[in-house]
């Protein structure tokens, strides 16, 4: 099943949840751009590894597709542990995510107080 989460018809990027793959994906004008894969442990999602493919780097894709994941998972009521360092990276410049990050399973996540 593929939930969309985020379409922009201006410049025809997509985000959509797969199920199936266990993976978040970007596509621009059809084409799959990138993807975040996770893992779902009740309400919780694993957040792995951020990719954008080669030809679509540059444009800002990465930061569409965290955020859209993050609004999403955030409007389901989910937490997540992240491994990812793009996504930790995109929290430390997005502060208002940081409420989303399981307490008692942060993942690689480090506070940046007690930093």
């Amino acid at each position: 099943m593929l939930d969309v989460m985020f379409s922009d018809e201006e410049s025809s990027v997509v985000v959509r949840n797969n199920e199936k793959e266990h993976r978040y994906e970007i596509s621009v004008a059809g084409r799959t751009a990138g993807h975040m894969g996770y893992r779902v442990i009740g309400d919780r999602r694993v957040l792995m590894h951020t990719v954008i493919y080669d030809a679509f780097r540059g444009r800002g894709l990465s930061n569409v597709l965290i955020k859209s994941t993050l609004d999403f998972l955030c409007a389901r009521g989910s937490t997540i542990s992240n491994y990812c360092p793009v996504v930790d990276r995109f929290i430390r410049k997005n502060p208002g995510y940081i409420s989303l990050i399981d307490a008692e399973h942060s993942g690689t996540w480090v506070s940046p107080s007690s930093s």
